[in-house]
């Protein structure tokens, strides 16, 4: 099992979770487009999905979107292995608060 424990957003959809901390290779059945989704204030959110779908050879493709415009993420990332992914699921993550962070700075100027 994959801990998600350090993401601070409201999952919404999560079969990320239930692959094994292992290799990709004998989890393939399991790597699909729609694997995790979690929601930020703001309108900001964190998209997981394998590309492409069921390949091994495929990849994460980590999305952090505002607004629900799927076409023109703020950051996008791709990562080939679980441990990769964990840690540019933090990095998207601070990529969010930092934003969060400048929306409020600028509200109180």
């Amino acid at each position: 099992m994959i801990s998600l424990d350090f993401l601070q957003g409201k999952i919404t959809y999560d079969e990320l979770s239930t692959l094994q901390d292992s290799g990709i290779e004998h989890q393939a059945h399991n790597l699909k487009e729609d694997m995790l989704q979690v929601e930020y204030p703001d309108g900001f959110l964190i998209d997981v999905g394998w590309y492409p779908s069921f390949d091994a050879k495929g990849h994460f493709q980590i999305k952090v979107v505002k607004d629900y415009e799927w076409d023109y993420p703020t950051l996008t990332l791709t990562a080939q292995s679980i441990g990769a992914l964990s840690k540019l699921l933090l990095l998207a993550q601070i990529s969010i608060n930092t934003e969060l962070q400048k929306n409020t700075a600028s509200l109180i100027a």
